[in-house]
């Protein structure tokens, strides 16, 4: 009887130091998920500061005084003519150069640019997920009754992966044996 009680305790004092096992390290998942957003489709307008000529050519007339049209010229004159012209018209930008000429001047100049690069978003999602793994649990029971004697002993149950456990226990009174099963039931 003595004999068994100090294997009984000896094996209760080992199942508690394998109680406490070490920590491990949950592992780790990272998702990364990219949005994608497109690039400007609007132009936005840029103003420019308007130039000034550098060299002025003024033609003294050499041509025929016969063909000239007067209200023609004055016409032109007073017109205001505006230019548009594309630089850059692909998948990565749109640059249009616009120029406005009044008065054989140059009055305005201005730029429109949109940006048609796509920018890129990229969402880091870190998930710390631990596996399920098999567990050991251990300790002790009592039994109470009223017919027979009380009994005690050490215990441990077994849990897998899968969520089954298989637990066995010892009497130290009766020296008896129970093995059960046990299921996980979810709600």
């Amino acid at each position: 009887m003595q004999k068994v009680s100090i294997v009984s305790i000896l094996i209760l004092i080992g199942l508690l130091f394998l109680q406490r096992e070490c920590q491990r390290c949950p592992e780790v998942e990272t998702i990364y998920r990219v949005d994608t957003i497109p690039g400007d489709r609007v132009p936005v307008l840029v103003p420019i500061d308007k130039p000034y000529p550098q060299l002025v050519i003024v033609d003294t007339g050499s041509w025929h005084y016969h063909d000239i049209d007067t209200m023609a010229i004055v016409r032109d004159y007073f017109a205001k003519a505006i230019y548009c012209d594309t630089l850059k018209n692909d998948s990565s930008a749109f640059i249009a150069l616009i120029d406005t000429v009044h008065m054989n001047r140059l009055q305005g100049r201005s730029l429109v640019f949109a940006n048609r690069r796509p920018t890129a978003i990229i969402h880091t999602t870190t998930i710390e997920q631990q596996k399920e793994r098999m567990k050991l649990y251990a300790g002790a029971w009592l039994s109470l009754s009223k017919e027979q004697e009380p009994d005690f002993g050490p215990t441990a149950t077994l849990l897998t992966k899968k969520g089954y456990g298989y637990g066995y226990a010892y009497g130290v009174q009766h020296k008896t044996h129970q093995v059960s099963l046990l299921w996980k039931v979810k709600f």
